[in-house]
């Protein structure tokens, strides 16, 4: 793959012209993943390889040969391992489109994505977002057991019947609200197996097991809320220079206290993931809003079925062809056909 050319992208936008309607970008969460996308994110755009090696500086071990894609799926092979992984996979396509002149007026992650979105808006720095989440993983493979299962096409109240029916086997909760027919169940494994066998048999639907070994956003890992929450207790945090839009409340918050910050952080680890309802708060106030995955893979782009949200939106990942899959993404979102070039200003 030839290396993307950047040169020239933001000079021929107008700075002075701010496009209508916003940007938002959205940063993916754990499972948007796979072996080689460091790899492919160098080749992309080289300087990102400077800042592999500074971060691989900063956590002491090295990020480049852990992540290269002969380790295959071995590079995931611990939570902090794809935690970190992730997170430098989004922030590298940001750091991409950046030196593109691609700006968002918004934006928010799903999960882990959401230190991403704190990075973004400004909360924390790129070194602390990166230790965080270092410390996030570890704390989050020390934690208790569980299984994750993914489930749709479903409604709420057929998913309601399921939960209620596997609960009796165990833990079982809803921990992902993601679209009007896509959610997440979470708990322990004999209840989750439940939850996917009758979720097929009954209402049809096509569920997927994501993760075997974390329960995350449940209440089985309060604890590991609580100990990452004296992680949090140190970090700097700054005021954000755009609007914060956590999680835990599904709606944008423009000027989040550092006390707000770190009981959202926390209890982000065991409480539901509120996306769906994040994403129509967006919408209710930018009806025309565009929207842009920024990381691996395209999950969140494709949770915006044409039957919940009409809104343009684009992805930045590609399998094949990326170097002129993101040049084709930076022409169209520089450049709006009824708006004319968008306001993107280099860094």
């Amino acid at each position: 793959m030839m290396p993307l050319d950047l040169s020239g992208a933001a000079s021929e936008l107008d700075p002075s012209v701010r496009a209508e309607p916003p940007l938002v970008f959205m940063f993916p969460g754990q499972s948007s993943r796979y072996p080689g996308m460091l790899d492919r994110l160098v080749e992309l755009h080289r300087p990102n390889a400077d800042l592999l090696a500074w971060a691989s500086d900063l956590l002491g071990r090295d990020l480049g040969a852990q992540y290269h894609a002969d380790a295959g799926e071995n590079a995931f092979a611990r939570n902090v391992d794809v935690q970190v992984g992730v997170f430098l996979a989004n922030h590298m396509f940001m750091a991409t489109l950046d030196a593109a002149g691609i700006e968002a007026e918004l934006s928010l992650g799903l999960s882990l994505g959401e230190w991403n979105h704190l990075v973004h808006i400004g909360a924390v720095s790129f070194a602390d977002g990166l230790r965080a989440v270092d410390h996030r993983g570890r704390c989050y493979d020390e934690g208790p057991r569980g299984w994750m299962a993914a489930i749709q096409p479903i409604s709420d109240e057929d998913l309601a019947a399921v939960v209620s029916s596997a609960a009796k086997l165990g833990v079982l909760e809803v921990v992902n609200l993601n679209s009007p027919q896509q959610h997440v169940v979470a708990g322990e494994r004999a209840a989750v197996e439940a939850a996917v066998e009758h979720a097929e048999d009954e209402f049809y639907a096509q569920p997927q097991i994501i993760e075997r070994n974390v329960p995350m956003h449940s209440s089985l890992f309060r604890v590991v809320g609580e100990r990452f929450r004296e992680h949090l207790e140190q970090l700097e945090f700054a005021a954000p220079r755009l609007p914060y839009l956590p999680n835990r409340l599904g709606e944008l918050l423009d000027n989040p206290s550092r006390a707000q910050l770190i009981d959202l952080l926390s209890t982000h680890v065991h409480e539901p993931v509120l996306w769906r309802r994040s994403l129509d708060h967006i919408v209710a106030q930018h009806p025309d809003a565009v929207f842009v995955e920024v990381g691996p893979m395209s999950v969140l782009h494709n949770l915006m079925h044409r039957k919940w949200l009409r809104n343009r939106k684009f992805r930045t990942d590609s399998r094949e062809q990326l170097a002129d899959h993101f040049a084709s993404v930076v022409a169209k979102l520089g450049v709006d056909e009824r708006k004319g070039p968008r306001a993107c200003t280099p860094s």
